[in-house]
């Protein structure tokens, strides 16, 4: 006989094949073998010289058991239900096995062959009586087609067979699917009761499934219960799955499948270490009625089915019906079958709890309706009926509203023009018709003639299907509200007349959801448009990034409470999105909203002109001060970068001054080194914005890097790696003439206001002067130095010579009667540094009258330039015989010039160009007549003036202090030639490079005035 708790149905069939895990009962004559598979219990009868049976529990005391049918005993006793199909071809053993069941009260059917029994199987039998050998189809692919198929899988089969041993049938058992075999020869008690166990089990089986049936209907109906109070009950549910385990009545736990295992929380390792007991997983109070089981065990060898819970590792219990049994012929041991309750009674427990809280709800939402400040009714739909109303209701209408029919509701409702509501007009009416949220204001006339101003909102209520079973009108007594709201929107009319005449903007931040709100005012203020929206990040970005802290450690004051919650604060501002730099002064007060949220509401208010005006008044002061300690130009720019970054909140500034053709820096702050060496000399005419300053002799101001991509991209690509954002250039002027220019530079977009541009103005002019304060300071001191310098080296020069010619008359004056060689050569000596003496005087002279006496004095007639030019050569052949002086000139260049002038013009540029010339090169000199005037140019082979030289080249002494100075030479030579062609009124220039120098004279062949 084999009884199966969970085997039959598809998912243990699904389930992989394992090795039977045996108990033997400690009897050596035990009456049966217990195998247990993957949840599957198998419980073996042996042949007939084995006694005995496995008992199982009863559903009713009064159900016989199947000993007591196998006997025979009286027909008055109740009858054994079940439905059972014999499947046999033998007709004799298919009777003998059909009586027998149906003597116990079974419903049989009978099939002969295979075929016939697939076809019966589909009546649903409790229990198929299987022979394995059949004439068309083996017993054994009978029950494997009906362990296949899922409707007929949870069906036990019992194998029988006259031919097949038992241990034949035992190896196929399990192969095959099968719940059991009947030993052979068969005896009727081992038939009934093998059958009788599996019929009680299917049967069982089948009531779990309808008992959570009926469990889940119950749970909907709750939830059905519960949808007007909008909560849902947790679905009940149960595991539907049979838990089995054999014990011993000292409590020791033999064996048990894997559902029992889960639901005590036990292990598979645990149960095989014999570590698990059925008395210590039950709780202390169901000891008792443990004990009263156990008794009726033993006296009976059954327990009804009861109620009781388990204990689980975690200490937690589960509720559980279970019934048991003595294993037949033995006296401490059974096995006892489990079904998990915890879901259906946490379920009951549930739905207890969801009544009392749906009371408890309804008796809160009644107490709450007649608190509430607003009138509120609830009518049924379509009827209109009241189902509630509250006290404040009956307040506003003057009685109560159950009292009232709808017609004189209607009459006493009018509009807001004092006509009386048709019945069709009222908002609920309209509502429960409509089907929409109805809400508008009307009058509520009383009985005294006394009115009140209401506002009404009527909404319909629809079921879980959409249909409208109610609708509820809530109304507000507005008269006081409305009366308030008049006053406060002629105090706000006031108020934003007096605000605009002011300037004030209005704002207002709350911190817990940073909300920002700005009024068009405050929104112009920051630079945006009047309809943008502003955020709390749009506000910090804004702020002065030297000025965020203190501006936040001012509003986190007052949201502390200190200084009463009073916030104060000046800072500055740039524009979002115009990049203009404000002075602003925000005031504002912590208040607590109605709904509980704290928030301050402020103003704010531009002082841009007054903060402009004193910060301009400290710098001119600072800087006028500064400018008046400073001595040189170094130290005017150093000043003039610092007070122009404080002036605009630049990150970066430079100052630059005119030399010539070029723009040198003098002083930088905020400037990488290797972009400083990129533009430390830069020429005028540059494709840069300070080069275009200079040529302009305006401000240049780039506000964007794009602008700065679109005007100068060869500036922008050397800045792309730069953090700046826009730049600002303007000139350094001194009266008409540029002399520099200062540079600017910013991290963010910036324009400049025009009071900016006034103060930047200002200081630029200040600075220019003081410029050109600093530059004649340093020449003058330059000159100053140079000139004591020339004194020296006049001394000096002048002091050769006539020690010369003292020497040479004293040599004289020493010799008795000199030879006619001697005196040659001494007097020779004497006249040559006489000479030099009287050249050196005659320039000193020259410098003396330019420099006192308003120019060198010049008397004009007519001359030509080539002849005097041939002259000049011709001397220089005889002072200077290696020479090699060419003359390239037109017939005639004629005019009116100082002949002795000119040919010291010519004289001093040949000594230039011989003492500098490469050696064993030609000095060319050419006259060329031009369109009313005259060039003359001189040039010669050798290394490059050097550039530094080139702007103060014709300045008396620069040539004399340098290395190239030949002796008796007092470096003036250059600035008489100008001097004496700036008196002709023409012009000098120099030209130099790797292939030689020129210097180039332009004169004018017309008359001009003398000096």
């Amino acid at each position: 006989m084999a009884v199966s708790d969970s085997g039959g149905s598809p998912s243990a069939r699904g389930k992989p094949r394992a090795r039977p895990v045996r108990w033997w009962t400690t009897s050596s004559k035990s009456s049966g073998l217990v195998e247990v598979v993957r949840g599957r219990t198998l419980l073996h009868t042996p042949a007939p010289r084995r006694r005995g049976v496995l008992t199982l529990s009863s559903s009713s005391n009064s159900e016989p058991s199947p000993r007591q049918a196998s006997r025979g005993e009286s027909a008055s006793a109740p009858r054994m239900e079940g439905r059972v199909l014999v499947v046999d071809d033998t007709e004799a053993k298919r009777y003998f096995i059909v009586k027998t069941l149906r003597r116990a009260g079974m419903e049989v059917l009978e099939a002969a062959s295979g075929q016939e029994a697939l076809t019966a199987v589909a009546l649903g039998p409790d229990v198929v009586v299987l022979d394995v050998r059949l004439p068309d189809i083996s017993g054994f692919d009978v029950c494997r087609r009906i362990k296949e198929n899922p409707t007929t899988s949870a069906i036990p089969v019992l194998y029988v067979s006259s031919l097949l041993r038992d241990e034949e049938l035992e190896a196929r058992l399990f192969d095959d699917g099968a719940d059991g075999y009947i030993p052979q020869p068969i005896e009727p008690k081992h038939l009934v009761a093998q059958t009788w166990a599996l019929v009680r089990m299917r049967r069982g089986e089948l009531a779990r499934q309808r008992e959570h049936e009926t469990a889940l209907a119950e749970q909907q109906r709750l939830q059905r219960e519960l949808e007007r109070s909008q909560a849902r009950a947790r679905r009940l549910t149960e595991s539907g799955v049979v838990g089995t385990f054999y014990w011993d009545l000292d409590g020791t736990i033999l064996d048990a499948n894997d559902t029992f295992l889960e639901m005590v929380g036990a292990t598979r390792e645990e149960l095989e270490q014999g570590q698990l007991n059925w008395r210590k997983l039950t709780p202390s109070d169901w000891h008792e009625q443990d004990h009263r089981n156990v008794q009726a065990l033993l006296e009976t060898g059954v327990s009804e089915l009861m109620e009781k819970q388990y204990l689980r590792k975690d200490g937690t219990r589960v509720d559980v019906i279970r019934g048991s049994a003595l294993f037949e012929s033995e006296s401490r041991r059974g096995v006892t079958v489990v079904v998990d309750i915890t879901a259906r009674r946490q379920a009951e427990r549930q739905s207890k709890q969801l009544m009392a809280e749906l009371e408890s709800k309804e008796r809160l939402l009644n107490a709450v309706l007649q608190q509430m400040p607003t009138g509120v009714l609830i009518a049924e739909a379509p009827s209109g009926q009241t189902l509630l109303s509250n006290e404040r209701l009956v307040s506003l209408v003057g009685s109560p509203v159950h009292q009232m029919s709808a017609e004189y509701r209607a009459q006493r409702v009018l509009h807001l023009d004092g006509r009386p509501y048709q019945l069709e007009e009222l908002p609920l009416v309209r509502s429960l018709r409509g089907g929409e949220t109805v809400s508008e204001e009307f009058v509520i006339r009383h009985e005294d003639g006394s009115t009140r101003l209401t506002r009404a909102c009527a909404a319909p209520v629809r079921d879980a299907e959409g249909a409208i079973v109610a609708g509820v009108l809530t109304v507000e007594d507005i008269t006081e509200q409305m009366a308030t709201q008049e006053s406060l929107r002629g105090s706000e009319e006031r108020l934003r007349l007096a605000m605009e005449s002011a300037a004030l903007g209005v704002w207002s931040y709350t911190p817990g959801v940073q909300e920002l709100e700005w009024d068009a005012r405050t929104r112009e203020l920051f630079g945006l448009p009047p309809d943008a929206r502003a955020t709390f990040d749009m506000w910090m970005e804004s702020v002065h990034p030297e000025d965020r802290a203190r501006v936040a450690e001012s509003s986190g004051r007052a949201f502390a409470g200190q200084d009463g919650g009073l916030y104060e604060a000046e800072y500055r501002a740039v524009g979002l999105q115009d990049g203009v730099l404000r002075w602003v002064a925000s005031r504002g007060r912590v208040h607590v909203r109605a709904d509980g949220r704290v928030h301050m509401l402020g103003t704010v208010l531009d002082i841009t002109e007054r903060k402009l005006a004193e910060q301009h008044a400290a710098a001119l002061q600072a800087t006028t001060a500064a400018f008046a300690h400073a001595l040189t130009q170094k130290q005017v720019a150093d000043a003039l970068v610092e007070h122009g970054l404080k002036s605009l909140d630049a990150e970066a500034g430079s100052v630059c001054v005119v030399v010539g053709r070029k723009l040198l820096i003098l002083g930088a702050v905020g400037y990488p080194e290797e972009l400083l060496r990129a533009y430390q000399a830069m020429s005028i005419t540059d494709p840069t914005p300070l080069a275009e300053a200079v040529r302009t002799e305006r401000s240049v101001w780039i506000e964007s890097r794009e602008s700065l991509d679109r005007s100068f991209p060869d500036v922008a690509r050397r800045l792309s790696e730069s953090p700046r954002r826009s730049w600002g250039v303007m000139p350094l002027k001194d009266g008409e003439r540029v002399v520099g220019v200062l540079g600017l530079s910013f991290l963010s977009q910036r324009r400049i206001s025009p009071q900016e541009r006034a103060n930047l103005e200002s200081l630029c002019q200040l600075g220019a002067q003081a410029l050109e304060r600093a530059r004649l300071y340093e020449e003058a001191r330059q000159r100053a130095e140079l000139e004591q310098q020339f004194l020296g080296m006049v001394s000096h020069d002048l002091r050769n010579p006539l020690q010369a010619i003292s020497l040479g008359a004293r040599t004289l004056q020493r010799m008795e009667r000199p030879s006619p060689e001697a005196l040659m050569r001494m007097t020779g000596r004497i006249a040559n540094s006489a000479d030099n003496m009287g050249r050196m005087i005659s320039d000193l002279l020259d410098f003396t009258r330019g420099r006192l006496g308003g120019g060198l004095p010049l008397t004009r007639e007519r001359n030509e330039l080539v002849r005097l030019c041939h002259e000049v050569i011709d001397e220089f052949s005889v002072t200077h015989p290696s020479s090699d002086i060419r003359l390239e000139g037109d017939g005639s260049c004629e005019g009116l010039w100082d002949g002795p002038r000119m040919r010291q013009v010519l004289s001093n540029l040949l000594s230039n160009a011989l003492r500098h010339a490469r050696e064993g090169t030609a000095v060319r000199v050419r006259v060329l007549a031009r369109e009313g005037e005259v060039e003359l140019s001189v040039f010669n082979e050798g290394a490059p003036i050097p550039e530094e030289l080139l702007p103060v080249l014709f300045e008396p002494f620069r040539r004399g202090m340098s290395k190239f100075r030949p002796a008796g030479s007092l470096g003036l030579g250059l600035y008489i030639v100008r001097q004496v062609v700036e008196g002709h009124g023409g012009r000098v220039e120099v030209g130099t490079g790797e292939a030689g120098t020129t210097f180039t004279v332009r004169l004018p062949c017309g008359s001009g005035s003398s000096h």
